[in-house]
């Protein structure tokens, strides 16, 4: 069969570079969902609620680590790779490596002060628990970053391809472990499901490193030999706006889990981190579908707002129906799990469902923002967001439990959306671009 012929059996989507890179990272975020839910499952039925909880809570704190450390880099990597041209090997580099060194000095910090974090995080006390902790850390920053690197390649297909390996070799290593420590309990369950989930990644991650600079970069550097990356400080201060604005979301997205866990019994840790990483797939669309609005952005400004109502449309019609159905299923799906889940945690999963909806407007409002380079108006839409949430998290926790952190984050999503709709609605109509008089970094730029 000629191309021809055959592109008449496949969307018309996926001849649009913005909804190809989407669709590859909703793939890859759907695909996850259902081999994770899977995976968490087995852990759930395999293992005790108590082992699985601190194994939880490790893994939270790892996850909290890598986001205010290194997650910050993300936006910046989205928005400055597609126009780094022959300078973007370097580039990658630069991000790799900063991003590595604040990990490790974030993770010294945290062990430093680990007696404050509550008795659950004391499994990590001595230098090999440490180290290992910090690596993996430093793992989950890179398996991060990489994806992101590889949508402003313009190469999103492979990203799902990357996770699916990762997630047969988790599988594996969650088998292995299952055989041996099936009938045991304690602190080498509890280390065997932190590591199962991350410990994967090194291998992944440097294969797929590899493949990336001696391939894919080349082929980016010779394709966009023509373009120029922005004078250092001018990425710098993009980098300081952003990176300030992802430190407060980050902080609401990890951080609340690590409080959640030190307030809670281990049983009820484990109901809600495994709800909340059942919920985070749901927002992973509309953040994978703002990656690729950012990506498409930089390579041409002239079209984001077209790229902005697709991009909604898009979102809205996959994401809807999916929060209907986890809404109406999730007591059914929580008892994959186990009776405790579905008892104490159906109602946190609702909220986090619907929670989605919001947080798809405020992500793609976010994406289109970095596309244009308003970094101020970056921060003050997480800045709101996270101190809302994290406020209301602290006063709703004691009050209804993890059903508490629902509410305060299901309101704070929908109260940050409704402030921004006018923003959204002036990108999507082409109004923002038309407006903006001042140059990219002009802090009188910032206004959407």
């Amino acid at each position: 069969m000629t191309e021809r012929g055959l592109k008449r059996f496949l969307p018309a989507d996926l001849d649009d570079p913005l909804l190809r890179s989407a669709y590859s990272l909703m793939l890859n975020a759907g695909a996850g969902a259902v081999i994770g839910l899977a995976y968490w499952t087995v852990t759930a039925r395999v293992f005790d609620e108590k082992d699985v909880g601190v194994g939880m809570a490790i893994l939270a704190a790892m996850r909290f680590l890598a986001a205010i450390t290194s997650f910050g880099f993300v936006g910046t990597v989205a928005r400055f790779v597609p126009e780094a041209g022959l300078r973007t090997a370097r580039f990658v580099g630069t991000v790799y490596g900063a991003a590595t060194g604040l990990a490790i000095a974030g993770c010294a910090i945290f062990l430093l002060t680990l007696s404050s974090w509550g008795e659950t995080y004391s499994l990590l006390s001595g230098w090999t628990a440490g180290l290992v902790f910090t690596v993996m850390v430093i793992v989950w920053s890179v398996c991060t970053l990489q994806d992101v690197v590889l949508t402003g390649l313009r190469k999103a297909p492979w990203v799902p391809v990357a996770n699916l390996i990762f997630w047969v070799v988790r599988f594996g290593v969650l088998a292995v472990c299952a055989v041996l420590l099936g009938n045991s309990a304690g602190v080498s369950v509890s280390w065997a499901v932190f590591l199962a989930w991350i410990a994967p990644g090194l291998v992944v991650s440097l294969c797929l490193n590899t493949a990336v600079f001696r391939k894919l970069i080349p082929q980016h550097a010779r394709l966009t030999a023509d373009k120029k990356l922005p004078p250092p400080r001018q990425i710098g201060r993009f980098l300081a706006g952003d990176y300030a604005g992802s430190i407060f979301t980050l902080l609401f997205n990890y951080g609340v889990p690590v409080l959640v866990a030190a307030q809670v019994s281990k049983e009820m840790n484990a109901y809600y981190g495994l709800t909340i990483t059942l919920g985070a797939m749901l927002e992973m669309l509309s953040y994978t579908m703002a990656s690729s609005l950012t990506v498409e952005g930089a390579f041409d400004k002239a079209t984001l707002a077209d790229n902005c109502r697709r991009a909604l449309r898009r979102t809205f019609l996959i994401l809807t129906p999916l929060v209907v159905a986890a809404t109406l299923l999730a007591p059914v799906a929580l008892l994959l799990f186990g009776d405790g889940y579905a008892q104490h945690a159906t109602d946190l999963m609702r909220l986090i469902a619907l929670a989605a909806l919001p947080r798809a407007v405020v992500e793609l409002y976010l994406g289109a923002l970095r596309a244009l380079r308003r970094a101020g108006m970056i921060v003050f839409v997480q800045f709101g967001m996270a101190v809302m949430a994290i406020g209301g998290a602290q006063l709703l926790l004691p009050l209804y439990g993890i059903t508490g952190v629902g509410l305060a984050i299901l309101a704070s999503q929908t109260i940050t959306a409704l402030a921004v709709l006018p923003g959204l609605w002036r990108v999507a109509s082409g109004r923002a671009q038309a407006a903006r008089l001042h140059p990219p970094d002009d802090p009188g730029g910032a206004q959407a």
